[in-house]
């Protein structure tokens, strides 16, 4: 896949067709940014719970048709890289498919293909538990059980290759019902008319229905497989007969002691098939854990609500650029703490997780800058590694601004920039947000005192900001952003 890349001025599907977001959420469809990914993925044990209505008629057949061809293949294969292996191979779609911007892609949704090996590693696999004598199509979804290259991302990009011709029709109706021009882009793609990504003029946007995402595929998420797997009494005792507590082991030792005990019993293999196949639920919108939803409500909103908090730099230097990027923390602050921002970061009585926050400061300094002339650009690691933001300037001024939440790993993350400033002497401190949630403890204490040793040393130190983050007592809506 592609690497770390950063996202600058995100653009919603909804907002370059100008087309209401509502209606895109009336049809369950997700309201993708055209210039980046966004870290969710096709899950291919949601596609028998969906409920878009093509889905449940042509889908669900589209993805056993091509289950069956995978295994009927492998089945009459003789030996590697005879006829019917080689057919199993092209059948076992796995390119990357940037169109839908989905994945760990980063910005640009450069499409990539997995190496030929992970193809036939997966084929082996599936010849092992063939001969075993289960033929269970579902049992290509679930390889990421079984393979360590096996990821998210392949998984996602295989269930979306074999749903194609069914995800364009979900968009070509879409498109054709509300006006949204269009073009052909070949038989690829079925012949159907399709939007033009404006970033990517050779290419279409596909549209995904939201009930098929999951930030993670359930066969890919071991937090999920493990409780999943343990629950199951005679699976538990197989595989705890190999780790004495399967608890405390290593993914990869788990993904170990699932494919041992899976190829040595034919019962143990349906049980763990039958377990997992059951327990995979789509990404919760209404709890919307990593910010997604969110993000694009802030990112639609009307921008007014923004205008007049910071003003437009007066020179194009670093100096400058600091004082505005506090400005704009600031104003950030002040929403948070004082306009009801913080309900935004909270499901409830938990709250959202640290991606949540970084997305919505993210959001909100974009539309920030722009509703108010402010030529500085934010831009933030769109993948799925560590979170970061770049505030430039011309070519004068960069300056850098890290977030955690007070329950993560505010210490460690406050001591990494100390490092990565002693080892580049030309990089000027950046700014550290802290965004209280409760259980700040000494975390807050300590990083002042890392700050002060490193200021009194000669050093470069982050600036540490903390912003009240906190479920407040009333609920009340005060004028400005809300939920």
């Amino acid at each position: 896949m592609a690497g770390k890349k950063s996202l600058v001025h995100p653009i919603l599907f909804s907002k370059h067709f100008k087309i209401d977001p509502k209606k895109l959420d009336a049809a369950k469809l997700l309201d993708t940014i055209l210039n980046s990914d966004t870290k969710l993925f096709i899950d291919p044990l949601l596609i028998y719970k969906s409920q878009n209505i093509l889905i449940k008629r042509d889908g669900r057949k589209a993805i056993k048709q091509s289950f069956n061809n995978v295994i009927g293949l492998i089945d009459i294969s003789g030996v590697e890289g005879d006829a019917a292996w080689k057919g199993a191979f092209k059948a076992l779609k796995l390119d990357e498919r940037p169109e839908t911007s989905l994945g760990y892609g980063g910005a640009g949704n450069s499409g990539s293909s997995p190496p030929a090996k992970t193809r036939n590693a997966i084929l082996r696999t599936a010849k092992q538990i063939i001969t075993l004598g289960e033929k269970n199509p579902d049992m290509i979804p679930l390889m990421g059980l079984f393979e360590e290259g096996v990821g998210p991302d392949i998984l996602s990009d295989m269930t979306t290759n074999f749903l194609l011709p069914v995800l364009c029709e979900i968009t070509e109706e879409f498109c054709s019902a509300n006006s949204i021009p269009c073009r052909q882009f070949g038989e690829q793609y079925g012949n159907r008319s399709l939007p033009e990504n404006p970033c990517r003029l050779s290419e279409p946007v596909i549209l995904v229905p939201r009930d098929l995402l999951r930030d993670l595929p359930l066969a890919a998420d071991w937090s999920d497989v493990s409780r999943v797997v343990l629950e199951v009494n005679e699976v538990r005792e197989a595989v705890n007969q190999i780790f004495g507590n399967f608890a405390k082991a290593t993914v990869t030792e788990k993904k170990r002691a699932i494919r041992e005990v899976s190829l040595n019993s034919v019962h143990i293999l349906r049980l763990i098939l039958s377990a997992v196949a059951g327990a995979s639920e789509s990404y919760d919108e209404k709890a919307d854990l990593d910010g997604f939803y969110q993000f694009r409500k802030i990112l639609y909103q009307d921008p007014q609500v923004f205008a007049g908090m910071v003003k437009p730099p007066a020179a194009m230097d670093a100096t400058t650029l600091r004082a505005t990027v506090l400005s704009i923390i600031d104003q950030f602050k002040n929403q948070v703490e004082h306009n009801n921002m913080w309900e935004l970061l909270w499901n409830g009585d938990s709250p959202r997780h640290e991606r949540a926050s970084q997305l919505l400061f993210f959001a909100v300094a974009n539309v920030m800058c722009a509703v108010n002339d402010v030529d500085i650009s934010p831009e933030t690691n769109s993948g799925g590694g560590p979170v970061d933001f770049k505030f430039s300037t011309g070519f004068r001024g960069r300056l850098v601004v890290e977030m955690k939440l007070s329950k993560g790993t505010v210490e460690s993350g406050y001591k990494t920039q100390l490092e990565i400033y002693k080892k580049a002497a030309a990089t000027s401190a950046g700014i550290f947000v802290v965004m209280d949630i409760g259980g700040m403890g000494m975390k807050l204490r300590k990083i002042e005192r890392m700050r002060d040793a490193a200021i009194a040393a000669g050093e470069q130190a982050d600036d540490i900001i903390v912003i009240d983050a906190r479920r407040k007592a009333s609920a009340s809506k005060r004028k400005g952003v809300s939920e």
